[in-house]
């Protein structure tokens, strides 16, 4: 494929896309992963890539991904290039444009008037100004940032962040480029009003927190990171949704039903109803996070209650 490389001014690279925003709630939960024994089976619990049929159509296919840049998630199984080159059309979650960058750089400021030491409060301001120095941010690069900005940040890696900023495509966007030098029909799943909305209900005292928690898990477990990363390229989202669901049928996590019906369930239907016209042509190739893949409620399953047939290739 043709190299590319972008260079994303900081407000830019802090998108709230959700595929950030799931990122978060895997680093959150998998230091209790540990925990998270279940002998029941997830429903394509396990897998990377998978071939969707209908009669009389030719196949498409459906891979997970994850939103980062590291080059090990780039460097795709021959089985899942060998679909993706094979491919008339592809779809993600969302394609970002000029205008969709300018509605998430304005999304991710705080109010005017506020100020992110206020809203914090001076201890937890220290320490985010002293995490962001990891990252080479001084603290007036920080400064009028919303707290779920610098949350999603410290989910990946200094490394990682210096890969993006140096102009390293995440995943996602490595695909999308790959699709368009290939000469595919390019469409997306969601639009970008669609997926701030559901990001706008969170108030700033809650932002907060969640940095606040981010900042602690990051101390308590600084290998988070790599034992997700080790996970996805293991084909292994069952421990983590497993967790999400159970603590979405718990009341331990308030917040964690909301998050599963909004943020993976809504979605799903949502992205199913949009691509079942393209699984409908075949030979497409549908890349969306990982964590959208398992369970009764995920894409794989919706699309078999549609009369799909589903079958793990990766």
């Amino acid at each position: 494929m043709t190299a590319l490389r972008m260079r994303p001014s900081l407000h830019s690279f802090l998108r709230p896309t959700l595929g950030f925003a799931l990122l978060a709630v895997f680093l959150l939960l998998w230091p209790c992963l540990a925990a998270a024994v279940d002998p029941h089976a997830v429903r394509h619990g396990e897998g990377r890539l998978w071939r969707v049929e209908r009669s009389g159509v030719p196949p498409s296919h459906i891979m997970g991904t994850i939103h980062i840049a590291d080059p090990r998630v780039r460097d795709l199984p021959r089985p899942i290039l060998r679909a993706f080159k094979a491919s008339r059309r592809a779809a993600f979650e969302l394609l970002v444009g000029p205008a969709e960058r300018q509605e998430i750089t304005t999304s991710r400021r705080l109010p005017q008037g506020r100020s992110l030491a206020a809203v914090l409060g001076r201890e937890t301001y220290e320490k985010v100004v002293k995490h962001a120095q990891r990252y080479g941010l001084p603290e007036d690069a920080i400064d009028g940032l919303r707290p779920s900005s610098l949350a999603f940040l410290f989910q990946i890696s200094p490394e990682e962040f210096r890969r993006q900023m140096d102009g390293d495509l995440v995943l996602d966007a490595w695909l999308i480029q790959y699709a368009y030098d290939l000469g595919m029909q390019v469409v997306a799943l969601e639009h970008i009003e669609e997926q701030l909305s559901l990001l706008t209900d969170t108030s700033l005292e809650e932002e907060a927190e969640m940095l606040r928690q981010v900042l602690v898990k990051l101390e308590e477990r600084p290998g988070a990171r790599s034992e997700l990363i080790d996970s996805y390229l293991a084909g292994n989202m069952s421990p983590v949704y497993r967790l999400v669901e159970r603590m979405a049928q718990g009341n331990a996590e308030p917040g964690a039903r909301a998050f599963k019906e909004q943020f993976l369930d809504a979605r799903n239907r949502t992205m199913v109803n949009r691509m079942i016209p393209l699984l409908k042509q075949g030979r497409a190739f549908i890349a969306v996070g990982a964590l959208h893949m398992p369970g009764d409620e995920g894409i794989l399953h919706l699309l078999e209650q549609q009369g799909f047939r589903v079958t793990r290739v990766y």
